[in-house]
C-alpha cells in the first residue's frame, strides 16, 4: 500500500457506492443528446413553417419547444443533476400534454404525427428517469402509462381518427401495460446493477480490511508479500528500511497501552508525511515498520533514511512521550529476492541498535 492510499483508506471503506451518480451522470449525457437533438427538429419545424410547409399548429409547439430547449441548453453546463432530472420529468410532461391534444383535440393529420412523436420519446425519457430516480421509477412509469392509456381510451371514442384505426378501445390498456412493465423491468435492472456493485463492494472491503492494520491504518505483513512477488516478477531498482521506535516496551511499560497506541499513530504521521506518494509503508509488527523506495539511487535511499529518524526525533521532541526509531538500509541487486534485501535490511536495524539506537545502518 503506498502512502497515499494509506490517507484514504478509511474513505475507500466507507464511501457509499458511486452507482447510482454515475447512473444520473450517463442519464445526464443522454438527456443532453435528447434535448440537443428536438431542438434541431423544432428548429427545422419552425424554418419550415416560415416557409409555407406544416400546420399553424404545427409550428407553434414546434416554436415553444425551441424556446424552452434553447433556454435549458444555454445554461446546461450550470444545471445540478437534481435539476436536470426536473428536466427530464418536466420534458416527460409536455409529451403527455402533446399526446393529450393528439389523441383528444387534433386533426387526424397532426393526431397521428403527435402520437408517434411521444411513442419515440417517451420510452427514451423513462429510462432517463428510472436512472435519474431509481427509487421512484415504477411509479413514474405506471403514472405515466396510466395518464396515456386513460388519455387514448377517451381518444379512441373520436370518430375523425377511425381511418387511421385509432379508434379501438384496446389501445389504452395496452399502453398502460406496456409502459408499467416497461418501467419494472427497467427497475430490476437498475436494483440488481446496484446490487452487484454492492457485492463487490463488499469483497474489496473484505480484502482491503485483511491487509490493513487496523491500529495505523497501514498495509499490514499480509499485503507485504504481494509485494515481494511484485518485486521479484522483474528487475527494479529499489531499496527496503526496516524501522523499529526505540525502547517502545518501556513506553507501554511506563505510560500505558493507550499511550503506545497514541505513540505509534504519531510516528506513522510522520513518517508517512516524509514519503514519496509511491513509495510503500507497512507495520511488519509490533513497533516495527516496513519501507519500500522504488526506483532510488543509493545516494538517495541514504538520504531519505536519515530524514526520517531526524523527522521522528524532531517532530515527537515536545510530545508527552518523545521516542527515536532506528533504521536498516539495504538496497536490492539483480542477484537477490526481496526477501533477501528484507534480511539484509534487518540485520542492519540490528546493526543499528547495536550500535547505540537512533541512526541509520546501511547493509552491505
Amino acid at each position: 500500500m503506498n502512502t497515499q492510499s494509506n490517507k484514504t483508506i478509511t474513505s475507500q471503506l466507507t464511501s457509499p457506492s458511486s452507482a447510482r451518480t454515475v447512473d444520473q451522470d450517463s442519464a445526464s449525457r443522454m438527456l443532453l443528446a435528447i434535448i440537443a437533438t428536438a431542438c434541431f427538429l423544432a428548429a427545422s419545424v419552425v424554418v419550415s413553417g416560415f416557409i409555407g410547409f406544416g400546420t399553424n399548429i404545427s409550428f407553434q409547439f414546434a416554436l415553444g419547444w425551441l424556446v424552452f430547449l434553447s433556454a435549458v441548453l444555454l445554461t446546461w453546463p450550470y444545471l445540478s443533476l437534481n435539476t436536470r432530472g426536473v428536466i427530464a420529468l418536466l420534458i416527460l410532461a409536455a409529451l403527455i400534454a402533446r399526446w393529450s391534444y393528439s389523441w383528444l383535440i387534433a386533426p387526424p393529420r397532426e393526431a397521428m404525427i403527435g402520437i408517434l412523436v411521444v411513442l419515440l420519446y417517451t420510452p427514451i425519457l423513462l429510462v432517463i428517469t428510472t436512472l435519474m430516480f431509481s427509487a421512484k421509477a415504477v411509479f413514474i412509469g405506471i403514472l405515466v402509462g396510466l395518464l396515456m392509456g386513460t388519455i387514448s381510451v377517451f381518444g379512441t371514442s373520436r370518430e375523425v381518427l377511425a381511418p387511421l384505426y385509432l379508434n379501438d378501445w384496446r389501445i389504452g390498456p395496452l399502453i398502460l401495460c406496456v409502459y408499467a412493465l416497461f418501467a419494472w423491468l427497467l427497475k430490476r435492472w437498475v436494483n440488481e446493477r446496484y446490487a452487484l456493485e454492492l457485492s463487490a463492494q463488499r469483497e474489496q472491503q473484505l480484502t482491503l480490511e485483511s491487509n490493513t492494520d487496523q491500529l495505523t491504518g497501514l498495509a499490514n505483513r499480509r499485503s507485504c508479500e504481494a509485494r515481494f512477488q511484485q518485486l521479484n516478477a522483474g528487475p527494479r531498482k529499489y531499496a527496503i528500511i526496516m524501522l523499529d521506535i526505540d525502547h517502545f516496551k518501556q513506553v507501554n511499560d511506563t505510560h500505558g497501552h493507550h499511550e503506545g497506541d497514541r505513540v505509534l499513530r504519531r510516528v506513522v504521521n510522520l513518517l508517512v508525511g516524509k514519503l514519496r506518494p509511491n513509495d510503500f509503508i507497512a507495520r511488519w509488527g509490533g513497533e516495527e515498520f516496513l519501507i519500500i523506495l522504488e526506483s532510488i539511487s543509493s545516494t538517495d535511499a541514504k538520504a531519505v533514511s536519515d530524514a526520517l529518524c531526524q523527522s521522528i526525533e524532531d517532530g515527537t521532541e515536545n510530545d508527552t512521550v518523545p521516542v527515536t526509531v532506528s533504521l536498516g538500509l539495504a538496497l536490492s541487486a539483480s542477484d537477490r529476492t526481496a526477501m533477501d534485501t528484507l534480511k539484509s535490511a534487518d540485520d542492519a536495524l540490528y546493526a543499528a541498535k547495536t550500535a547505540g539506537r537512533n541512526r541509520v545502518s546501511l547493509a552491505f
